[in-house]
């Protein structure tokens, strides 16, 4: 049990990037949490981690320890839900990209805790694609990218979504309406940086168009927010997810622009590794969070 609580020390010093933060989280001193690190690396005969006055790095020895302490950890945990099915207690640590994560993905965690008291979620919001197995997440949410060709990780599908165009009544009175797609070239538009950003490719039943808006480019940014609040203001038109405007469009702040033009579908999945495919938290999550999203998105 000693060596267990030396490894889950371990783990949070890693996770929390210091040793006074995982002190602070587990309630001791930083000489205390150092002691535990050091007598781990004097029972491994190997160095964990290098030190200075103003940073701490991981070593490789370090990396593939921490990766095992996670998996063994995990294994303990869920080994403790044994004929506990229905209790589903424990830890389970969770990732999504900022926006996505705070518009579709918190909002489903409060009926969640009220349907297993004893869960405990930590949600980690970043836009990047985290590494399950070296990060310790049990459930990465993947939003726009293909689902892993990895043979151990394992994708469902949650919900599908389409991109649409926007602008305010403002704008549109100050500008007209665009009647086509290729009328966009004439008017301000408002752009995030993902992938070409240039070029708007917009589909109506068996119709296509491509639409090149550079030359009218008012705005570039990798935050929705930003470019919601903007088209909000009237600055221009933008290409933004139906579920992140739907509350201005209903409040009138908005206005869909060429309302049968949309971007292709995207699809947001749940990633877990294959190794926990029967882990009962697991899928208890996936399936609460499915459904959620579908009854407030709906699917296409």
């Amino acid at each position: 049990m000693d060596l267990l609580n030396k490894m889950a020390t371990y783990v949070r010093v890693i996770d929390s990037g210091s040793f006074a933060a995982a002190a602070k989280q587990l309630r001791v001193s930083s000489a205390a949490v150092s002691r535990q690190i050091a007598a781990l690396e004097v029972e491994l005969r190997a160095p964990l981690l290098t030190r200075s006055t103003r940073r701490m790095a991981i070593t490789a020895e370090g990396r593939r320890y921490y990766e095992r302490c996670v998996r063994i950890l995990r294994e303990v945990d869920d080994a403790q839900q044994v004929g506990r099915a229905d209790d589903l207690g424990g830890l389970l640590r969770m990732t999504a990209p900022v926006t996505f994560g705070l518009a579709c993905v918190a909002p489903q965690m409060g009926t969640l805790m009220q349907k297993y008291p004893g869960l405990v979620v930590e949600l980690l919001l970043e836009d990047r694609l985290a590494d399950l197995t070296p990060e310790g997440f049990d459930i990465a949410i993947r939003v726009g990218s293909s689902p892993p060709a990895s043979t151990e990780l394992v994708a469902t599908k949650l919900v599908t979504y389409r991109r649409v165009l926007v602008a305010s009544p403002q704008y549109l009175k100050r500008r007209g309406e665009p009647k086509r797609p290729e009328a966009l070239v004439r008017h301000d538009t408002l752009m995030h940086f993902m992938g070409q950003t240039d070029t708007w490719t917009l589909q109506r039943t068996r119709e296509e168009a491509e639409v090149r808006v550079r030359p009218r480019v008012a705005f570039r940014c990798n935050a929705l927010h930003a470019l919601r609040e903007l088209a909000i203001e009237g600055a221009g038109i933008a290409l933004l997810p139906e579920w992140f405007v739907a509350d201005p469009v209903a409040a009138g702040k908005l206005r869909l622009v060429l309302p049968a033009w949309h971007q292709s579908e995207v699809a947001a999945n749940a990633i877990h590794r294959r190794d926990q495919r029967g882990a009962v938290r697991v899928k208890a999550v996936i399936d609460h969070m499915r459904r959620g999203l579908l009854a407030t998105m709906g699917a296409h």
